[in-house]
């Protein structure tokens, strides 16, 4: 689940209204995870326009550089704009990571944090963000909390001591953790009217049992309920530490500046805190149909398969192979088979799923209930294609291509340099990743693309998870 929280002045109804929404998709978060599907309005082609990279490649001097106090971070400078995007992450902090009886306190603290640090309660804290252009963000997934910081490269000191201030003095004041409270219990309550929210919650109970991964992202109403700034501040002491942080830098930004930043930001953080202990978890890939009947105007299908951790060599691949199978746009197999030859959904996907402690392929379509059984059928047969015929030698290079061309996309903003950057340390790709990626890409041969397609493409390990519609009587 990614879901950044943009804290402003003027926030407490949008508040609600986002968090409503949030548990409307709820479902397609913890189903989609890393990617936005196409159907959702992705345009590479149009994006690729408005990039100011779509002329060139990406060649990124990323360095790794060490604070005087000894943080490690990823550093890249870019004077283009006056301004400076500081990515975080501390790991094993998200939500899978709560607490028994504290399930929810991770988002509890991402919606809480910027309501006010130190001497500057919610409404002086967000007046002081707005008036100096300066954002602070929080979000939180299954494995990790994570952060973001953007100034203008002026008011980058300013800008550090009002993080530096949310880390270590967040006010959790009465008032603001009774009003999120409020609005978690309504989206939980919102969250039994969602059919995508309530097939979500099947699944993840399904695939993860009683492991972590498989409690509400929400949280529990009981736990909630229960939560006070104690608590709060205890989550905070425990899980912003330093041995947990992970650090990106870019921006119009020294790189003696940018340690000094880094240090009058998190140096002073404890060193270590609580270290809790999430297990892999055990997925039964055996192939099987699982259902649950639910009111909804269609039907809904999932299906998972195992897959690859990242550092695996047959990574590239299965990615290329399931670019081919479901990649973005119309073009991929499965897009043409179920959408475009037989109109039988608006969007059907499947991605490679890199959580830390369950990596899969997971993949999924709604469709009205007369097309369901035979979007699936054809689903299943495309998938049995690709396992035993693998793919052509056009459609590699047709995958390739994109691969390559689109990579430079991700780097039109600096945001998502930065969370980029915090990502090639978390998975241990190399301060060169960004030089290298589409080398790696390209040196993938077809054989290598089939072998995978034979291994993880197997029919006999699909597992199949469906939302049946039913009408009230």
């Amino acid at each position: 689940m990614v879901r950044r929280i943009y804290h402003k002045k003027s926030s407490k109804v949008p508040a609600v209204l986002k968090l409503i929404a949030f548990v409307a998709v709820c479902a397609l978060l913890w189903l989609v995870g890393e990617k936005v599907v196409s159907y959702f309005g992705f345009n590479p082609q149009k994006i690729n326009e408005n990039s100011m990279f779509k002329n060139t490649t990406f060649h990124a001097d990323v360095k790794e550089i060490i604070t005087r106090d000894g943080i490690k971070a990823y550093y890249l400078r870019d004077t283009n704009n006056p301004i400076i995007s500081i990515s975080f992450a501390f790991e094993n902090a998200g939500t899978a990571y709560d607490d028994k009886g504290e399930l929810g306190m991770a988002n509890m603290v991402a919606a809480l944090l910027t309501d006010g640090a130190g001497k500057y309660d919610s409404d002086a804290f967000k007046t002081i963000l707005e008036q100096n252009g300066i954002v602070i963000s929080f979000d939180t997934d299954k494995d990790d909390f994570s952060g973001l910081l953007k100034t203008l490269t002026k008011n980058q000191k300013l800008a550090a001591k009002m993080l530096k201030l949310v880390l270590s003095e967040p006010r959790f004041d009465s008032e603001d953790i009774e009003r999120v409270k409020s609005q978690f219990l309504t989206a939980l309550q919102q969250q039994k009217e969602y059919p995508q929210s309530q097939f979500g919650l099947f699944v993840n109970k399904s695939l993860f049992g009683n492991h972590a991964y498989g409690h509400n992202p929400i949280g529990e109403a009981s736990d909630i309920r229960h939560i006070n700034a104690q608590k709060l501040n205890d989550f905070v002491k425990h899980h912003f530490t330093r041995n947990k942080l992970i650090v990106g830098i870019v921006g119009d930004i020294s790189e003696d500046d940018a340690k000094r930043l880094i240090d009058d930001i998190f140096a002073d953080l404890p060193e270590t805190g609580m270290q809790v202990f999430v297990p892999e978890a055990r997925i039964d890939f055996a192939t099987r149909q699982e259902a649950m009947n639910f009111k909804a105007a269609q039907n809904m299908a999932a299906f998972v398969a195992p897959s690859v951790k990242r550092d695996n060599p047959e990574f590239y691949p299965l990615y290329i192979a399931n670019e081919v199978f479901a990649g973005q746009g119309l073009n991929s197999r499965l897009s043409k088979a179920v959408r475009e030859d037989k109109a039988l959904t608006y969007g059907v996907y499947n991605y490679l799923s890199l959580a830390d402690k369950a990596v899969m392929m997971r993949g999924g379509f709604s469709s009205t209930p007369e097309n369901f059984d035979e979007a699936k059928k054809i689903v299943t047969q495309e998938w049995a294609k690709m396992g035993a015929e693998g793919v052509s030698e056009d459609e590699l290079d047709a995958a390739k291509g994109y691969l390559l061309s689109s990579f430079n996309l991700r780097f039109a903003d600096i945001d998502n340099i930065s969370a980029t950057l915090v990502a090639m340390q978390k998975e241990n790709l190399g301060k060169d990743f960004l030089l290298k990626r589409n080398a790696y890409v390209q040196a993938v041969t077809l054989e290598e693309v089939n072998n995978a397609a034979k291994k993880y493409f197997d029919p006999q390990n699909l597992v199949w998870f469906n939302l049946i519609s039913v009408q009230s009587k």
